[in-house]
């Protein structure tokens, strides 16, 4: 997993880190919607005669974990904005399976969900579950353009297998995933997954103090992307994505106010369902970037809750720092981050088909959905961050309270 975003270094009082640092560390971590996670993750980081720091010149990584409520993964990345003169290149590989994969319908909202229904084993009951095992490839390059502005092209390549779930614990064969295939939401020639080509290309913003631990600046993505279906050259599509990151000193050093917010829809073609939950991105930070929902998109909300053909949110927060010492040779901070998240729907997803069957449509409108919560983190330098984030959505159709640890930060 990659090296955690520092929330704020002392930059000043750090002394600079010369040639390559090596960061094994375990994978702990903890989700609502996939368990606890047992692993492993080391970094790389080569920060030459030391100038650069706390940036790099070239960072690595890979990681493997479980989690306890079935799903595994490897993940390899590498970025380096040196190893090209002019140009930041950037690629990564990830394999994963997710035997307990969340699929509660279409468009938010307006699929029902019954409590009762979700992973209940007295009853042996897990309907809004799949299983989905992906391949994904990508590389990027990044250029100069005039100052701050950035431009950026890039290519992905994925394969996606979807079946229905297969736990000893539950009764396989009966399941939202294999309902919505049998009335046609689902279309049997996508049903199984499916692979796919993507190109994109747009220009970047990037003006932070400090790239993995920004105190003050903004940065900004804005792209279009075209993904080929190259199976059937069926499921062609192009998408819009935009991500506007802003972080404000309001007390240096003490507090920091951030937010972010995107935007990621649909233009043409059609979508196939297993990539309605896929976030686009320049650079696979994680192993999967899915939502919305989760610790990575909506904060509060439950993981893949809202699968549509377009949404936008934002993440927003402050950043506390009560304490701040050194210990062990290393500077510590300990931060509180209270949070609002919020997201709507931009472009419905085979909706009227939906409407038209009443077991899997409720007629409710929900133009803004949020959630409140509070994270803690444990920082160590600029590389290393422990976080914890609990969180509820506003919507007891979207969320209870979720709970998500892990050696990574949101933005």
């Amino acid at each position: 997993m990659v090296a955690a975003l520092s929330l704020l270094a002392a930059h000043g009082q750090e002394k600079p880190v010369q040639g390559w640092v090596f960061t094994p560390m375990p994978n702990l971590g903890f989700s609502t919607d996939t368990g606890v996670t047992l692993g492993a993750y080391s970094d790389f980081f080569y920060y030459g005669d030391g100038s650069c720091y706390p940036n790099f010149l070239h960072h690595a990584g890979i990681s493997a974990a479980y989690a306890t409520k079935g799903s595994w993964y490897v993940h390899a990345y590498f970025e380096s904005p040196s190893l090209v003169d002019g140009l930041r290149v950037s690629a990564t590989a990830t394999y994963r399976d997710a035997m307990v994969n969340n699929f509660f319908g279409f468009n938010g909202i307006a699929s029902p969900y019954v409590a009762e229904l979700d992973m209940n084993a007295q009853d042996r009951i897990a309907w809004y579950t799949n299983r989905k095992r992906f391949f994904r490839a990508s590389a990027s390059v990044q250029g100069d353009i005039a100052g701050r502005l950035f431009w950026m092209g890039g290519a992905v390549f994925r394969r996606t297998h979807i079946s229905d779930f297969s736990l000893e614990r539950y009764d396989s064969g009966h399941s939202l995933y294999l309902a919505y295939r049998d009335a046609g939401l689902i279309r049997q020639d996508e049903a199984s997954g499916g692979s796919s080509l993507e190109l994109k290309g747009g220009l970047l913003y990037d003006s932070r103090d400090v790239e993995f631990s920004p105190g003050r600046g903004a940065y900004g993505e804005l792209y279009l992307l075209a993904n080929g279906d190259l199976g059937r050259w069926k499921y062609n599509y192009g998408q819009l994505v935009a991500h506007f990151r802003h972080y404000l000193s309001l007390v240096p050093e003490r507090i920091i106010f951030a937010y972010h917010l995107g935007l990621q829809h649909q233009l043409w073609g059609e979508m196939p369902f297993y990539y309605l939950n896929e976030i686009a991105s320049v650079f696979y930070a994680y192993d999967e970037i899915s939502g919305l929902g989760s610790r990575l998109t909506v904060r509060g909300l439950r993981y893949n809750r809202i699968a549509a053909a377009g949404y936008a949110w934002g993440n927003f927060e402050f950043r506390l720092i009560p304490f701040r010492f050194h210990l062990w040779g290393r500077d510590i901070n300990i931060i509180l981050n209270p949070f609002a998240d919020v997201c709507t729907i931009t472009r419905n997803y085979r909706l009227p088909e939906q409407m038209q069957l009443p077991a899997f449509y409720q007629e409710r409108r929900l133009p803004v959905m949020a959630a409140l919560g509070l994270g803690g983190k444990l920082q160590m330098n600029t590389n290393f961050i422990l976080s914890l984030d609990v969180g509820r959505g506003l919507e007891p159709q979207l969320s209870e309270w979720t709970v998500g640890m892990a050696t990574t930060y949101v933005f």
